[in-house]
């Protein structure tokens, strides 16, 4: 598994966030202004700041017992309408999940089970966060029930901060519940001798990695051996050829305390001849301090490409070295100290060649990193468990925003597209329009220029005529790519929330790359889903059913 993402700039995030947040209260205003005057007619400007002001004061002088009561109302209401329930279902799949699991290989044991757990909770609570959310408020208002709340002084906003404040202690509650059942779960299914798998590996990334060719001139990347698909760059055993990957800012204080250096990769081997098929290729280890010009032969081990054990594929280092130049046996030993020989400062430098002749290696950066000391499953698995949390409080933040202008169905269908869209296609529509700020536009044109392709049968890479036409149908294209540059603003990146697969393969959920963006992103949404829907259920008309 790599789990190396985007890294993730609070500042520029924050400064974007804010550009958008302008952006759609001055669109909002406009919208806003227009109705009051198609509305109200030459008073309707007046009615506008009225409305305005009213909501500035609503929004500003909250009470946060009424919020609390409404708060409280609501989780005995789902507490009334078999809401945790769910927990039960939950207890059920638990009960038979075993059955299904038990199959599976003695090396990849641990797996299966975390991801059931992780799974049923993600599935489950989803479902539950877009009924509870979407649905509360318009079935208080199918039922009239609501209308006893707003006849009390009791703003909307402080009912819409309410619903959201107990839909969030219902979900976390199910959740708190099910996570504690299935941690102990996972450790009473899992075998005493696969539950070393059971930890927190934490990775430090290189941030460069160069290559040499088989004469030791340098490059950025190695052979292509065919491979349609080129993540990875191969090495050619035999030969001077090298990956080098060069690590910075370590934290050389927690490796000094744990005492030595470990290594982890997830190389891929290319035979250009069978061989022995039941022997690993090889690959060589050397360190090397680019100032002292001190390199140091570590060994040769074995590639290991199909091992899910993670002790199989780590080497470790220790602080004092005892090596030759060369691996010739016959070579003089020298010793040197890991941390003030062979460390730059906090940066290191690592080797790997292939050993066999006419036999290659296939790297990435991601393929080997600095394994720093694992924390314990129990950490990871928490971490999980709080960023499915913060996607719950997202779905319940949207949910009850839309189920505050439109009914339950259709603010069901709203809030999971939003979310489906942010997990599905985000990825895709982020590069197409990195693609475009590069100026480099999708093969075939936008959605204009592919139709006009399509209907005149012409290919994809063949230039369009010069002519009125084809500046009209550019124009067009460059309308739709700036609607999908606010679309794209207003949709949540989901890529952030999907920390299942960390515990499952026995990684630690890095904070900086996951969990402060998660939070940041339903921080984000909070703030101004709150205003708008305080204005939605204010211009509501209650009496409708």
């Amino acid at each position: 598994m790599v789990v190396e993402i985007a890294p993730f700039h609070l500042l520029p995030a924050l400064v974007h966030w804010l550009l958008v947040l302008v952006a759609c209260a001055f669109a909002g205003l406009a919208v806003g202004f227009v109705a009051s005057l198609a509305a109200y007619g030459a008073a309707g400007p007046r009615m506008f700041a009225l409305t305005i002001k009213r909501g500035v004061r609503d929004l500003l002088l909250l009470s946060p017992k009424r919020i609390g009561a409404i708060a409280t109302l609501t989780f005995k209401e789902a507490q009334r309408r078999k809401a945790f329930m769910i927990g039960f279902v939950f207890l059920l799949l638990f009960m038979f999940g075993g059955w299904f699991l038990g199959g599976t290989s003695s090396e990849r044991v641990a797996k299966p089970f975390i991801i059931f757990v992780m799974t049923a909770m993600s599935f489950l609570l989803i479902m539950m966060a877009l009924l509870v959310s979407c649905w509360g408020i318009p079935a208080d208002i199918k039922a009239r029930s609501l209308h006893t709340v707003v006849t009390k002084p009791v703003r909307r906003s402080e009912i819409v901060l309410g619903r959201m404040l107990g839909y969030a202690g219902v979900l976390t509650v199910v959740l708190v519940v099910t996570s504690v059942f299935g941690y102990f779960w996972i450790w009473q299914k899992v075998p005493a001798q696969s539950q070393n798998q059971l930890i927190a590996r934490v990775p430090h990334y290189a941030a460069e990695l160069n290559f040499l060719d088989r004469t030791g001139a340098e490059g950025k990347t190695g052979i292509n051996v065919g491979d349609i698909w080129d993540y990875r760059s191969f090495i050619e055993g035999g030969t001077n050829a090298r990956a080098i990957w060069t690590f910075k800012d370590l934290d050389v204080g927690r490796m000094k305390r744990d005492g030595k250096l470990r290594l982890e990769q997830s190389f891929e081997a290319f035979r250009t001849y069978k061989g022995d098929v039941n022997q690993q290729l090889r690959y060589t280890l050397s360190l090397y301090n680019p100032n002292t010009k001190v390199r140091v032969p570590i060994g040769t081990f074995p590639v290991q490409e199909h091992s899910a054990n993670a002790a199989a594929t780590t080497v470790d280092i220790p602080a004092e070295l005892v090596y030759r130049d060369s691996f010739d046996l016959d070579a003089p030993e020298k010793k040197v100290n890991l941390f003030t020989d062979l460390l730059n400062g906090d940066e290191l430098t690592v080797e790997i060649g292939a050993l066999e002749t006419q036999q290659y290696i296939g790297v990435a950066k991601p393929d080997m990193f600095v394994r720093m000391p694992d924390r314990t499953f129990l950490a990871t698995y928490a971490k999980a468990s709080f960023g499915l949390w913060l996607l719950l409080m997202l779905i319940v933040i949207i949910g009850t925003t839309a189920s505050c202008f439109v009914k339950g169905p259709v603010a069901t269908i709203l809030t999971g597209s939003l979310i489906f869209v942010g997990f599905v296609f985000r990825n895709r529509i982020d590069k197409v329009l990195g693609d475009l700020s590069m100026n480099k536009g999708p093969i075939g044109g936008g959605s204009f220029e592919s139709s006009y392709r399509l209907l005149t049968q012409m290919n994809e890479v063949s230039p369009l005529p010069e002519n009125i036409g084809t500046d009209i149908i550019k124009t067009l294209d460059q309308g739709v790519f700036g609607m999908l540059r606010v679309v794209n603003a207003l949709i949540p990146d989901m890529q952030y929330f999907n920390t299942s697969e960390y515990p499952a393969n026995g990684f630690d959920v890095p904070w900086g790359a996951m969990l402060l963006p998660s939070l940041a992103i339903t921080l984000g949404f909070f703030f101004p889903l709150v205003i708008l829907g305080y204005f939605s259920l204010q211009l509501r008309e209650l009496e409708h059913k």
